[in-house]
């Protein structure tokens, strides 16, 4: 239930005629409002002994004080009407400081701020431990609107040294901080023939140009050029040719894997 707020007892709360008369004893009622149209309020808490004032009536002080009392359940804003005086004069509340000072001090989450920031921290990523997250059809679950330049995306620190990194032009880092393999790709789940790896190019971009199947047969579909020894137990149908250099055969003839031995 919401809190009862405290009112009257102050030095400003008191019972006057309409010469600003003070009136002893003036019985009091409290209403919702000022004007003709207000409703009486007919829930009033004794500040003394927490029970239900009688007939919800408050009488003045010898002084013409209204004595203090509690307004109904989440109630900020009184109107007091003493005796036969037509006007309703609104009552200051006196739970403000009592208040602050608990908003200010001892409450742990007076706006429950907290408490929706706490909830919606548990739906996003911790910064460390597990995160179980859950993805739905054809959304990404992280998504980057990466800047111009090749600043890092993503970069993974190591004692002060920077590893792997993801740049902003789309450029993938791999570093190892130890002697381990750059870049492991596992195909268990793939057939033989699905592509491990895949290079597109072409005029459209698209083309795959070179790929590496699971079984470990190498495609390319352009020229394999090797600055030093190639070493295989077969490259190709390889054909030798050997003689004086008239003797060469039409470049139309020679296929991958020919060899022309000159001599003479």
């Amino acid at each position: 239930m919401a809190e009862r707020f405290l009112f009257g007892g102050s030095a400003a709360d008191v019972a006057e005629d309409v010469d600003g008369g003070r009136i002893a004893g003036a019985p009091i009622t409290i209403w919702d409002g000022p004007a003709d149209t207000a409703t009486r309020v007919m829930d009033l808490v004794d500040v003394g002994n927490g029970a239900q004032i009688e007939q919800s009536t408050l009488i003045a002080d010898e002084y013409g004080y209204v004595p203090p009392f509690l307004g109904p359940p989440g109630a900020e804003r009184l109107w007091a009407k003493a005796g036969s005086v037509p006007k309703r004069v609104e009552l200051m509340q006196m739970s403000l400081s009592s208040r602050f000072s608990r908003h200010t001090s001892t409450d742990a989450d007076p706006h429950k701020d907290r408490e929706y920031t706490d909830r919606k921290v548990a739906e996003t990523v911790k910064r460390t431990g597990k995160n179980d997250v859950a993805t739905l059809p054809s959304e990404a679950w992280l998504n980057v609107e990466a800047a111009a330049g090749t600043n890092d995306v993503v970069r993974v620190n190591r004692s002060g040294e920077a590893g792997t990194q993801l740049k902003s032009n789309g450029t993938l880092y791999i570093q190892p901080f130890t002697n381990n393999t750059g870049l492991v790709l596992l195909t268990k789940n793939t057939a033989d023939t699905t592509n491990a790896i895949t290079v597109q190019g072409g005029a459209d971009g698209t083309t795959s140009v070179f790929r590496v199947r699971k079984s470990g047969a190498v495609l390319v579909a352009g020229t394999i050029q090797s600055d030093g020894e190639v070493i295989a137990p077969n490259v190709g149908s390889a054909r030798v040719f050997s003689g004086p250099a008239s003797n060469l055969p039409p470049v139309a003839q020679l296929k991958p894997g020919d060899v022309w031995v000159q001599y003479g």
